[in-house]
């Protein structure tokens, strides 16, 4: 990789860069001096608090508690746990804090580990004044020791110095199941949602990792789908179709098959966020002469909408590398295509126009003629991604797009033989 040094870089050359990420958030670690339990099994609560991952606290039934005493009241932002057995089972645990060790105040409800990693996770919850930390367990997703809750570690952090760290890493598991989600089993043919929430309280659609086979639409409005296995058996992954605020997440893709065109994620509407999914050597069989995209979306008679307000965010799509263009390889030939009104041989639809869009920490394995495609969005911030194609470029913006700015904190890979636009010096927004 190589940095892109200045925005008036010619769209001609040959680009890297180094990811300037901009400040992290920070917190200090506060000191636990005592750790106390309602219960345990021989592997006491001090275990939590000894800095040894391989010892551990374990308490059974629903209610269970751990208690960490600071000393004295001060200021808390975040917790972190390693959980016995993380990388296997998810845990469900409520976060409490107390100035007094009487009087209890919830600060996370409900929430979930992400069941696959033993290391320690964080937290994040509201700021408040507390001297007790108490995690309330409520158990786990194993079969023959469920109602177990064990910690091989915490920490206590105070107020973060910056933004709030995100817990939420890309694919399955990488974004908990919140309270009253509702639980989607093995799907053995395509799975249709019509029923959503509030643009305050979306109805959330949560696998748990089970698969759908035939793919996933969506035709609802205030809709959260997420940590679904999805073989989808056809053209579409997931599917969008015209409906507002909806968001797509931690889904791990594949089995996307032809005939048409072929994308892992098809969606129209506006406050669409497509976060954290995987999609990895997504196509399954000989593409042929079909048009292979990560994420693809158009306006038309059929398709009215112009998609406002996206978020395109941490998914990681990469296919097989493929330099020599041959279209019996099931290459990624597009992270992105993007359509607006009366472009691409499209006719009718919304003449507003798509706008407002960030495509940001995405990790972009393409190979053919571009990764991202712009043909009329306008106000389209890329920033922080990672391209590790081999596209001619990365970049083809149209001249029916404005406002679109490619930030100097993308990194871009050496297979690629230029950007294709005007590069814009800096880190781009959060």
């Amino acid at each position: 990789m190589r940095r892109i040094l200045t925005a008036a870089l010619c769209a001609c050359a040959t680009l890297g860069s180094v990811a300037l990420l901009g400040p992290s958030a920070t917190a200090a670690t506060l000191t636990i001096t005592a750790a106390t339990a309602s219960s345990d099994d021989g592997n006491g609560p001090a275990n939590a608090i000894d800095g040894d991952l391989s010892t551990r606290w374990s308490g059974a039934g629903d209610g269970v508690w751990i208690r960490f005493d600071l000393g004295s009241v001060t200021t808390v932002g975040s917790l972190s746990l390693a959980w016995y057995d993380g990388d296997d089972r998810r845990s469900t645990f409520d976060v409490q804090l107390s100035q007094d060790g009487s009087e209890w105040s919830t600060v996370l409800s409900g929430a979930t580990s992400s069941g696959t990693t033993s290391s320690p996770e964080t937290y994040d919850f509201a700021d408040g004044p507390a001297r007790y930390v108490r995690v309330v367990g409520h158990g786990n997703s194993s079969s023959d020791s469920s109602e177990w809750t064990s910690i091989t570690e915490a920490t206590v952090s105070g107020p973060s110095d910056g933004p709030p760290p995100t817990t939420q890493t890309p694919g399955v598991g990488g974004v908990a199941t919140p309270p009253g989600a509702i639980l989607v089993p093995d799907q053995d043919s395509e799975y249709t949602i019509d029923s959503g929430g509030t643009a305050t309280a979306p109805k959330v659609y949560d696998c748990q990792g089970n698969t759908i086979r035939g793919g996933v639409v969506i035709k609802a409005d205030n809709v959260v789908v997420q940590n679904c296995r999805v073989d989808a058996e056809q053209q579409y992954g997931i599917y969008s179709d015209n409906n507002t605020n909806v968001t797509i997440q931690n889904n791990d893709i594949k089995g996307v098959q032809g005939p048409g065109d072929l994308n892992a994620i098809t969606f129209f509407g506006d406050d669409t966020k497509i976060l954290y999914n995987t999609a990895i050597d997504f196509v399954t069989g000989d593409p042929g002469d079909s048009h292979t995209d990560f994420i693809q979306t158009w306006v038309s008679s059929s398709h009215p909408t112009a998609s406002d307000d996206v978020q395109i965010r941490g998914n990681e799509a990469v296919g097989p590398a493929n330099p020599d263009r041959d279209n019996g390889v099931p290459s990624i030939h597009q992270f992105l295509m993007a359509e607006d009104y009366g472009r691409g041989g499209n006719s009718g639809g919304d003449t507003d126009g798509m706008k407002n869009w960030i495509v940001a920490d995405n990790r972009i394995g393409d190979s053919w003629n571009q990764a991202i495609k712009l043909d009329g969005p306008d106000d389209v911030a890329i920033t922080r991604n990672s391209f590790v194609g081999s596209s001619d470029k990365v970049m083809e913006v149209t001249d029916a797009s404005t406002g679109v700015r490619f930030y100097s904190d993308n990194e871009v890979g050496a297979d690629y033989e230029s950007v294709g636009m005007t590069v814009t010096s800096g880190p781009g927004p959060a």
